[in-house]
């Protein structure tokens, strides 16, 4: 029986489901270079999308890069009023948060005493 390989030098003998068997793993070796591009791609996509600056941060910049441009109390007050709530809103946020507890907790102490009467 003749080879039904690329390479016409080469004679063996192999049946139809083993020459089958034999193209399909040279056809996956051959495209397990596609999967790790592929793999590779999305790794950097995703390393590219995880350094996006946080919105504090990029109105913290513009803070600094617009402070050279302003030359009276009206042009600092506008950047100001811009740009700051954007930076101040998780500590405001956090700070809110902790007042909430400590209100919680008090409410609750107030609770236990009022039932201890």
């Amino acid at each position: 029986m003749t080879s039904h390989t690329s390479n016409p030098g080469v004679t063996d003998s192999y049946t139809a489901s083993e020459w089958t068997q034999q193209t399909m793993f040279g056809h996956l070796s051959a495209q397990k270079w596609l999967i790790v591009g592929a793999a590779c791609f999305v790794g950097a996509l995703w390393l590219w999308s995880s350094r996006r600056k946080a919105p504090e941060e990029q109105a913290a910049r513009r803070l600094v890069r617009d402070w050279r441009h302003v030359d009276d109390v009206d042009d600092a007050r506008d950047l100001l009023g811009s740009n700051v709530p954007t930076i101040l809103k998780p500590a405001l946020l956090t700070a809110l948060q902790e007042i909430e507890d400590q209100v919680h907790t008090l409410f609750r102490r107030a609770e236990r005493e009022i039932n201890r009467l």
